[in-house]
């Protein structure tokens, strides 16, 4: 098929040309065509961090999780997204044992999938201690992308400055503000063992060709811990500190839409860590990527070739995803087809296959489709 009439990002530009897809590929050629006047064309939004959906009531279950995230990231225009999975101590939803039911339901669901739907691990250093059984995980289910975190060191913070917010963290672990604080100081006892855990999985995985790095990092001194045994994406620091040392040592910094979010409610968003971040996740952020990128065109923050790369070609180049987040021959096609009008995806093609297909949109492809039955017949 072929799509005319609209705007394609193509080489960091805007331009008025059209665009084809066959077997999956961007290509060329005079395919049938479909008239998007009217919309954008542009890559498919890749999102690093993921956050699961919140399960309706009830016990949370790992089906309808995969196929809630597949079916909101289709209709966000994302084609690639990599759904946080805790390995940690934080309670029974973040565990190991959860961790690893997650990764076996992906891979029974994943012929029905209409996006690229992966795991990424975050590690909890109390948790990493477990190397054998997190690399038989990683083998196993050929997850690619891990994070590694200090919540447990957060935590103690926690519990000596806010009594109430400690309160609130054992709640959500499902444990007693006295019961987290013993195993906090448990898992502080095993402290002295967690750095040469770290350092056998970074070689484990530079072995295995495992992208990792560290999430969430308070302070310079966590980065640069992180930055000197090869965990090299800085993946939402917590403070300028983090972000400054990732720089520093030209780690890239990836920043949340949930953190960004919040500073343009608010109206203190930094232009500089806009210009300055690699890319960006949604992290749990209630206005989709895309949204979020059109939104910071439309108010001068960026223009919309710099904010789209944000979220589809730097995320594909750090994955090392060649191929991906770029309208160039050959490429994969996943393509996000986006309103002039209002600013909302209406259409997400992902792998050539349609994963996505609303609005004014719909009548476009619907009416060609019935005009080529008709011409057959």
């Amino acid at each position: 098929m072929r799509f005319t009439g609209a705007r394609i990002l193509r080489d960091g530009l805007l331009q008025d040309r059209s665009i084809a897809i066959a077997e999956g590929r961007i290509t060329k050629g005079p395919l049938p065509a479909v008239d998007m006047s009217g919309y954008l064309i542009l890559p498919g939004v890749i999102d690093m961090m993921a956050a699961a959906p919140a399960p309706r009531g009830g016990e949370r279950g790992c089906a309808w999780v995969l196929d809630e995230a597949d079916r909101t990231g289709a209709a966000q225009g994302v084609t690639l997204q990599y759904m946080h999975q805790g390995w940690s101590w934080e309670g029974p939803a973040e565990s190991p044992a959860a961790a690893a039911e997650m990764a076996a339901a992906l891979a029974a669901m994943s012929g029905r999938l209409v996006t690229d739907l992966r795991l990424l691990l975050r590690v909890e250093h109390a948790s990493a201690r477990g190397t054998a059984r997190l690399l038989e995980l990683i083998g196993r289910h050929g997850i690619d992308l891990v994070m590694f975190t200090n919540r447990a060191a957060r935590a103690r913070d926690l519990r000596d400055a806010d009594a109430a917010g400690f309160a609130r963290l054992a709640e959500a672990t499902g444990r007693a503000p006295e019961a987290l604080s013993q195993l906090l100081e448990e898992l502080a006892v095993a402290a002295p063992s967690i750095p040469r855990a770290l350092c056998d999985l970074a070689e484990q995985f530079d072995a295995r060709g495992v992208l990792y790095g560290s999430a969430e990092d308070e302070s310079g001194e966590a980065r640069e811990h992180h930055s000197m045994i090869g965990a090299g994406i800085c993946m939402t620091p917590a403070s300028y500190r983090a972000a400054a040392a990732a720089r520093a040592v030209c780690d890239p910094v990836v920043i949340s839409a949930r953190e960004l979010a919040e500073q343009i409610q608010t109206r203190t968003l930094d232009r500089d860590l806009l210009a300055r971040c690699d890319a960006i996740v949604s992290d749990g952020a209630a206005l989709p990527l895309a949204e979020l990128a059109v939104y910071l065109a439309g108010a001068g923050l960026a223009d919309l070739p710099r904010a789209w790369s944000l979220i589809s070609e730097q995320p594909a180049r750090l994955l090392r995803q060649t191929g991906r987040g770029r309208l160039d021959f050959g490429a994969r096609a996943d393509l996000a087809f986006v309103s002039e009008a209002t600013g909302k995806v209406e259409a997400t093609v992902c792998g050539g296959r349609l994963a996505y297909l609303g609005g004014a949109a719909a009548a476009r492809f619907i009416g060609r489709r019935s005009a080529l039955q008709m011409a057959a017949e």
